[in-house]
């Protein structure tokens, strides 16, 4: 027995040592055995490959499931990071960069440590890993280092598939680039592969043959012809619509886009490329997007885009208006659309406008701007289209006010921002006209009156204005009450409920709330919330002429105004009425100015020269002596050239304004011409005597001075003469107070003018004397020079923060976001009341300024710090600026230098 015992024991260390034996020779990289490349491929795919891969996809599920994309613009194919977001994204990519690359110098066989001069790979996955670290660059948008990647993946791995993705990948890299002729090329060339596979493969015997595994990289690529990737037909047709997009082929956009509907393998897919396709053919106006906007509510499209989808379908198909309102006043009632209402309501002022209700559409966009509390840019929108529809109406002053709302709610990013911007301000120098108009026409009625009936009239003025007064608070009061509810309602249906056991968990409850949000939308917690079906919660009342909600319009009075309404009286009213000929005076300039003023808009601005024309006639028919009258005859003049009323115009301009430029040029068409030419001539004399005052030559200057001054007052430069003059005697006389005759009748002839303001600082310098001379340091950028290989960054401390744990922090924010540049942190005190944190080393300028950039837009780690001041500063810089104190110079060097 104990012999068998022995025996057994002898047997298991023989084969203890066997198995030690083959593990430590399974860990050679430079044996090709059955056992190494076993080994290595297995822990390259799984300690590599696929861990990276999964902590990409969970990373971006993550990113994709709580980005609010904007569905008012065509859809990306594939939804990545933007340049905002992706600084977030750093530490999943970078740790799944580090893992592949440790997989491939510790498995890849045989070993190299320069990659490019491999001859030979044997184990499997390592170009799967060299493929991951590609994607995670191509995530990362560092698109030159995801480049270098695929190509190596397409070069070196050609008797695998993965030189196929590598090629695919190239291609979709060179779009993200823009540089879609590089684009265009490599997926041709990739074409033009896969051709040949197919045509391989068909022509292939249909004797079955056993597979191979190919380890061994073939010396040529035609011997050895490596099969198609699965679904390789589905990313081909996706990276040829993203390449339509790009050049704004819609056409083959939806071509490919059919292609890679048919094959893609996930409903995911399928959803997403369906609203696109639905997107698409919807600007080409075919009614086709109506079955893909379906086919994408089908298919589990995430709530928010089922929602547009089914907003789209109704908007853009073949059915009939009445069925279309139908459909989406079915969605109006549902209760988890009401975040939603505002965009519902615009789709329905769209079909209105369709079959020309101007009214009902003007309604449905005052329902949507009242509902949109969270949404900024349909607000905007819905009030931008109100604005255009009161343009088209010609009712301008509504327009205005719509486009001023449009502007102050909108975000700057939308396409159309500078355009609404630019009406609203156009425009409001026509209102402004047009309320002058309307009051001094007002006032001046009244001051035409009897004593009597002028104190009776503003008394029922007076009680008008308190009736439309409480009107205007009965409709607030009504309108803020729906607020209240709409409000409260938001409030219900966002309140999370909690629980006594699992839900107690606030991260368990937001992950199943957003799950449940994402499937089924905003539902309240009730019996039966399936169902679509129901009676409104909230009955809202839109007074009928109140087109323009309240939030939309600026009280200019404010609460004065409020104030003023309340305390009326006869005696406060009748101020503002000229009652004296100075005051009519007045007014009537006031008046005339704002007629010109306005009728120069609409004949101008908005091409209205028919009521340009009105303005201009009530100018001249009031009748009074004004600089308004000759350029608004003139302007009727050019009105009506080609008509028997221009004659009736030229006579009043001649016989009236006989010197006037405008009767000038009606006696010599060519006199602008000719008055351009004078004025150049004399721009050629001003230029020639300020040469002579910086030569010195002082008195040739007053001559040539006083003889423009007192000989030719239409000089375009008469007034610039009078400081020329007076600044050359200054330099000839010790007695300054002479200068005070010729800069005094400067002020007197050209008030309210740049020489005027000039003027009037030269009289204030001789009466008060001139301030003490204070010498100029110019800073010591020649201290500092720009050539450098190694750059440093300094995050400069507030006294109130610690140097050590503001580096910790630092040093924490560069491991997670920038542990591929391998930084070191440390803190530093350059003086008793400055320190800073410094972090090296950066290779380029390029490098410092995007980790100062991706510095300022993360909190996590550093805190408040990304508020500090930060710069960057080289090697041999940071030396001089450290031995000689020079921070301050070196401030400016870097602001002039680098910003």
């Amino acid at each position: 027995m104990k012999r068998i015992k022995n025996k057994r024991t002898k047997l298991e260390a023989l084969v203890a040592f066997f198995a030690l034996f083959l593990i430590i020779g399974a860990c050679s990289t430079e044996k090709n055995t059955f056992v190494t490349r076993t080994y290595h491929s297995t822990t390259a795919k799984y300690n590599g490959y696929f861990n990276a891969k999964e902590l990409i996809r969970i990373g971006l599920e993550d990113y994709r499931k709580n980005y609010r994309e904007d569905f008012n613009e065509v859809l990306p194919i594939e939804l990545m990071p933007n340049e905002e977001d992706v600084v977030d994204f750093y530490p999943v990519v970078d740790t799944a960069i580090a893992k592949c690359q440790t997989v491939i110098s510790k498995h890849s066989m045989p070993t190299s440590s320069k990659p490019s001069k491999k001859k030979t790979e044997y184990a499997r996955w390592i170009d799967q890993n060299w493929f991951i670290i590609g994607y995670a660059n191509y995530i990362r948008r560092d698109y030159e280092e995801a480049l270098k990647n695929f190509e190596y993946i397409r070069k070196f791995y050609v008797d695998r598939p993965s030189t196929y993705t590598g090629q695919l990948w190239e291609a979709k890299t060179y779009i993200k680039m823009g540089n879609l002729t590089e684009a265009t090329r490599a997926i041709q060339k990739l074409e033009n592969r896969t051709d040949k596979v197919i045509q391989a493969n068909a022509e292939k015997p249909a004797k079955k043959k056993k597979k191979k595994l190919k380890y061994v990289k073939s010396k040529s690529s035609d011997d050895e012809i490596p099969e198609i990737p699965k679904d390789f037909d589905f990313e081909l047709a996706k990276a040829k619509a993203m390449l339509a997009l790009a050049k704004k082929d819609a056409a083959l956009a939806i071509e490919q886009l059919r292609i890679a509907l048919e094959k893609a393998p996930r409903k995911e897919d399928k959803a997403r490329l369906s609203f696109i396709l639905g997107q698409l053919l919807e600007n080409d106006g075919n009614p086709e997007a109506r079955k893909f906007y379906s086919q994408s509510i089908k298919k589990n499209a995430p709530f928010e885009m089922s929602f547009n989808a089914k907003i789209n379908r109704a908007v853009v198909s073949d059915l009939n208006d009445q069925a279309m309102i139908e459909e989406l006043e079915e969605l109006a009632e549902e209760e988890r659309y009401l975040e939603f209402r505002d965009q519902i309501y615009y789709a329905m002022a769209k079909v209105e406008l369709g079959r020309n209700d101007r009214t009902i559409a003007k309604y449905d966009l005052s329902k949507s701007v009242f509902y949109s509390l969270n949404n900024p840019r349909q607000k905007g929108v819905s009030y931008e289209k109100l604005g255009d529809l009161s343009f088209e109406e010609k009712n301008y002053i509504f327009a205005q006010r719509y486009y001023d709302s449009s502007a102050n709610v909108i975000p700057e990013s939308y396409f159309n921002y500078e355009v609404i911007k630019n009406k609203a301000d156009k425009l409001a120098n026509l209102v402004r006209d047009i309320d002058v108009i309307a009051f001094e026409d007002s006032v001046q009625k009244i001051a035409k009156m009897s004593e009597k009936d002028r104190e009776q009239f503003v008394k029922d003025v007076i009680k008008q204005i308190e009736k439309e007064e409480q009107e205007r608070k009965e409709r607030e009061a009504l309108r803020a009450e729906q607020m209240r509810k709409l409000q409260q309602t938001y409030a219900e249906q966002n309140q999370k409920t909690g629980s006594k056991w699992y839900f107690s968990n606030p991260k368990a409850t937001k992950e199943g709330l957003e799950e449940f949000r994402r499937i089924w939308g905003q539902r309240e917690n009730e019996d039966y919330w399936r169902l679509t079906r129901k009676p409104e919660r909230i009955a809202f009342d839109f007074a009928e002429n109140d087109s323009i909600p309240q939030d939309s319009l600026t009280n200019k009075g404010g609460d004065d105004a409020n104030l003023a309404a309340n305390e009326l009286t006869v005696e406060g009213l009748m101020v503002d009425i000229p009652l004296t000929d100075s005051l009519m005076a007045l007014s009537n300039e006031r008046l005339l100015e704002a007629l010109y003023s306005s009728g120069m808009i609409y004949k101008e601005q908005l091409d209205e020269t028919q009521m340009g024309a009105v303005q201009f006639q009530r100018v001249i028919d009031h009748d009074i002596e004004n600089e308004h009258n000759v350029m608004s005859a003139f302007q009727l003049y050019l009105i009506n050239e080609n008509s028997s009323k221009a004659g009736q115009y030229e006579s009043y301009i001649v016989n009236n304004y006989p010197n006037s430029d405008y009767a000038n040029y009606l006696r010599d068409p060519d006199y602008f011409i000719k008055k351009k030419e004078r004025d150049a001539l004399a721009l050629k004399d001003y230029l020639r005597s300020v040469t002579r005052f910086e030569q010195g030559l002082f008195y040739p200057v007053i001559l040539k001075a006083e003889k423009v001054i007192e000989q030719e007052p239409k000089n375009v430069f008469r007034k610039e003469y009078f400081l020329l003059k007076a600044m050359a005697m200054g330099q000839i006389n010790s007695d300054k107070t002479s200068l005070l005759p010729v800069l005094e009748q400067a002020i007197t002839e050209y008030p309210e003018t740049d020489v005027a303001v000039r003027a009037q600082e030269l009289i204030d310098l001789i009466n008060d004397g001139v301030p003490a001379f204070e010498q100029f340091t110019v800073a010591e950028a020649e201290l500092f020079s720009l050539d450098s290989k190694e750059f440093y960054t300094l995050v400069f401390l507030d006294k109130s923060q610690n140097s050590n744990s503001s580096a910790n922090s630092v040093s924490n924010f560069n491991r997670d976001y920038f542990s591929r540049l391998r930084l070191s942190t440390s803190s530093q005190i350059y003086d008793k009341n400055t320190n800073f944190v410094m972090i090296k080393d950066f290779k380029t300028v390029g490098e410092a300024k995007d980790y100062i950039r991706d510095f300022k837009k993360t909190k996590q780690h550093i805190g408040n710090l990304k508020d500090n001041e930060i710069l960057f500063i080289s090697r041999e810089n940071f030396k001089v600026m450290l031995q000689k104190l020079k921070i301050t110079e070196y401030r400016e060097f870097f602001k002039n230098t680098y910003n």
